[in-house]
């Protein structure tokens, strides 16, 4: 197996932790706890665990200089920090499965940023993959219904933002992980997230506030599962993946994140959406496999007259 291959598998077990954080925020805010809390809660303890293994096991992955601590800035700032506020405000208003399913049209924008950033070379599979992709998310969020885009437009537009500034941490993280540790990146990209959130979540008063102590348990847990693990996954594997490409691999989240709610958090689950995330995993194994679309050729006929 090469190495892009094991990148590929990366990205998609990346996804499947990814797939848990519906259930971990649902579950804290039925602890009281508000979404931008839940979302700082993320972010600080992904940022705490990699700190302490790091300190004992390699301390040199600490060190940064203030150009690399710049990147990481930008990149806690949008895709940590305004990203997890986005994400969990969509979950808390639409619900675990629409907000995931917003979130995925993310391949479109990765699509774009990497045909165009990067100059990936575009093919009529990659871009008919995305469509497909694309044609999915719609459907189910909708399950064929588009008066529901009307039922809740501040958690849809809080979705879309979520998958914006999701799309935008390959694009930021892929030339700044070749010069840098992915590992110091990650981490210190937790702590400008977490710092970020902090006017948002007021944690000291929502810590003061906690009434049952497995709160304290469930957060560690939560950042360990969903942000520290598949993120260590996920940055390092950037390197000679495309860009294009990295949405409709990590949208296996989907699938996890679909179980999840109908299994444990008894979300409905309707024909039309299950018929979205079908669509969305078909444009998966599109994009991944030696699949060929089949060529349209127009014939023409001459008559002499």
């Amino acid at each position: 197996m090469d190495q892009i291959t094991k990148n590929y598998i990366k990205i998609a077990l990346a996804g499947v932790f990814w797939g848990t954080i519906g259930l971990f925020g649902k579950t804290l805010e039925g602890y009281g706890m508000s979404s931008e809390m839940i979302a700082f809660s993320r972010q600080f303890a992904g940022f705490s665990i990699l700190f302490i293994i790091f300190l004992f096991k390699d301390p040199s992955v600490l060190r940064i200089d203030r150009k690399g601590l710049k990147s990481a800035m930008i990149i806690g700032v949008v895709s940590q920090g305004i990203f997890n506020l986005a994400y969990f405000g969509s979950i808390k208003l639409v619900g675990t499965f629409t907000a995931v399913v917003l979130l995925y049209f993310s391949p479109v924008i990765m699509f774009l940023l990497g045909t165009f950033m990067y100059r990936e070379k575009s093919s009529r599979k990659k871009v008919f993959s995305v469509l497909l992709c694309l044609t999915g998310c719609v459907y189910g969020v909708t399950g064929g219904d588009f008066s529901t885009l009307q039922s809740n437009t501040v958690g849809i537009l809080l979705g879309l933002t979520a998958a914006l500034t999701y799309s935008l941490m390959p694009a930021l993280s892929k030339k700044t992980t070749t010069i840098y540790n992915p590992f110091t990146i990650i981490i210190y990209s937790f702590m400008f997230g977490a710092i970020m959130l902090i006017p948002f979540a007021k944690p000291v008063a929502s810590i003061m506030a906690v009434q049952d102590k497995a709160v304290f348990l469930i957060i560690p847990l939560f950042g360990f599962i969903s942000s520290s693990i598949p993120y260590c996954l996920y940055i390092p594997s950037l390197h000679n993946v495309q860009v294009s490409k990295l949405g409709v691999i990590a949208s296996i989240e989907l699938v996890v994140s679909i179980a999840i709610a109908v299994l444990f958090l008894k979300e409905p689950l309707s024909a039309g959406k299950v018929a979205g995330a079908a669509i969305i995993m078909a444009s998966i194994l599109i994009m991944n496999t030696n699949i060929e679309l089949p060529r349209f050729r127009r014939k023409y006929r001459f008559v002499k007259k």
